[in-house]
């Protein structure tokens, strides 16, 4: 009964303070998508929170709070391409294969395409994009923390395969937790408390190691991405060093040989080998069958599993209804040609956005902030692509949401580089004292 207690105060809490206004009310949203209150209390309590729909309610509250307090909308190339992508999903979900299957899931995801903007849109300096990051890892990362630390602690080394609803199955698992490591990271690096920083290193470690111990062979190549990512853009390189080697000394030698030995398989031909790279290959094999019968819509927006059957030149040799097992591969099948360059533009356009911030700080010694969660979304954003290169994590929220980071952090960068000009033209025409003539008094 306290758990349902307390997600009710934290769901009440969540609208009076949303009541303040539109970014409020984002924040609300972030909170319900990650924390997923119904999934932390039992019937009949989790169907009544179902049944508010709070997500559809709080999506459309931000819109229209955003519409009716004046707030300046966002347009550039990033959110034009991102738009066109958005449009071409719609197109391909009413001229899917699946058609009711494949619009009921577009008008699922709908909400986390519009709320992407509305990151762009609301997050208009570091106070607000802190807080952001706040309501995401929190959110999502205390749970996954204190998995971490007790499965650590008590049975170390053994494999958790728990999924979390929001991220899917384990190998969703790894990369979301993988996503938060940088976000905690940038959160301690940005407090000058010591307890508050301590806390986000604690944290940080937990959501490491519940990736880790998913056993996800896609989540440890990204691990090994993030690490290195994290070290080449960090400007204090040897104190980064130190962290991640700490970190690793306290998480893999905990992880036993069958971790070991499955880490192995991530280059196996074998055809029993379940997930095995044959079967990986056959599968994008597969999704380029799909993209060539179907080049400008695809098969339909989140339709692959359901046409793998149709398409299998191997006759079910590796399943029914299967998983297209990647990003890149999935949105070549069901968006055709053009949906895959209209995803891979946005994606270059988030790295390029985080560039520009890191470029922007570096020449001003007060935005170092601004680079710590430039660097920060950047190296969620290689997670991303490493792991998802295994994992049909394409249309993940969270995924969204670090795109709507960086085009926050684009429209900081921009404001703060055109306020620097305009603080410089001020103080160049302000009229100067004149020295006071000769034996005056001063």
């Amino acid at each position: 009964m306290l758990r349902v207690v307390f997600v009710f105060l934290l769901l009440a809490a969540g609208v009076v303070l949303a009541l303040k206004g539109p970014f409020y009310g984002l924040l609300l949203y972030v909170w319900n998508a990650y924390f997923r209150p119904e999934d932390w209390v039992w019937s009949p309590y989790n169907e009544i929170i179902v049944s508010l729909s709070i997500s559809y309610y709080v999506g459309a509250y931000v819109v229209i709070a955003s519409i009716l307090s004046g707030q300046r909308f966002r347009f550039s190339l990033h959110v034009l391409l991102f738009g066109l992508f958005v449009f071409q999903t719609f197109l391909s979900a009413r001229g899917s294969e699946q058609p009711e299957y494949s619009w009921d899931e577009w008008q699922e995801y709908a909400k986390s395409f519009l709320i992407t903007y509305f990151i762009a849109v609301l997050v208009t300096d570091l106070r607000r994009l802190r807080y952001l990051v706040l309501a995401m890892s929190l959110s999502l990362g205390f749970e996954g923390a204190k998995q971490g630390w007790a499965q650590m602690i008590l049975r170390p080394g053994g494999m958790n395969t728990n999924p979390v609803p929001f991220l899917g199955d384990n190998n969703g698992v790894a990369v979301g937790m993988l996503m938060l490591v940088p976000l905690f990271a940038a959160l301690a690096g940005t407090t000058a408390r010591k307890w508050p920083r301590r806390a986000y290193r604690f944290l940080l470690v937990g959501v490491l190691y519940r990736a880790l111990s998913t056993y996800s062979r896609g989540g440890f190549l990204a691990a090994g991405a993030l690490a290195v990512a994290y070290w080449l853009r960090s400007k204090g390189k040897a104190k980064v060093l130190i962290g991640i080697l700490a970190a690793a000394a306290i998480v893999l030698p905990v992880m036993p040989d069958a971790f070991w030995e499955r880490m192995g398989t991530i280059r196996s031909f074998k055809e029993t080998d379940e997930g095995s790279a044959l079967g990986r290959l056959h599968f994008w094999k597969v999704a380029a069958i799909m993209a060539r019968e179907n080049p400008v819509l695809g098969v339909g927006f989140q339709a692959y599993n359901r046409s793998y059957d149709a398409y299998d030149p191997a006759h079910g040799e590796y399943g029914a209804n299967r998983s297209a097992h990647s990003v890149w591969f999935g949105v070549l099948a069901e968006l055709g040609y053009p949906g895959l360059l209209l995803y891979l533009a946005v994606l270059i356009l988030a790295f390029r956005s985080c560039h520009r911030a890191r470029k922007l700080a570096g020449e001003d010694p007060s935005l170092k902030d601004l680079q710590k969660y430039a660097t920060s979304v950047e190296t969620c954003l290689v997670v991303f692509v490493v792991g998802g290169t295994f994992l049909p994590f394409q249309y993940n929220e969270m995924y969204f949401h670090v795109v709507g980071l960086s085009m926050a952090l684009a429209g900081i960068a921009e404001s703060r580089r055109r306020a620097r000009p305009a603080a410089g033209a001020a103080s160049r025409g302000a009229p100067r004292e004149r020295p006071a003539p000769s034996g005056a008094t001063p």
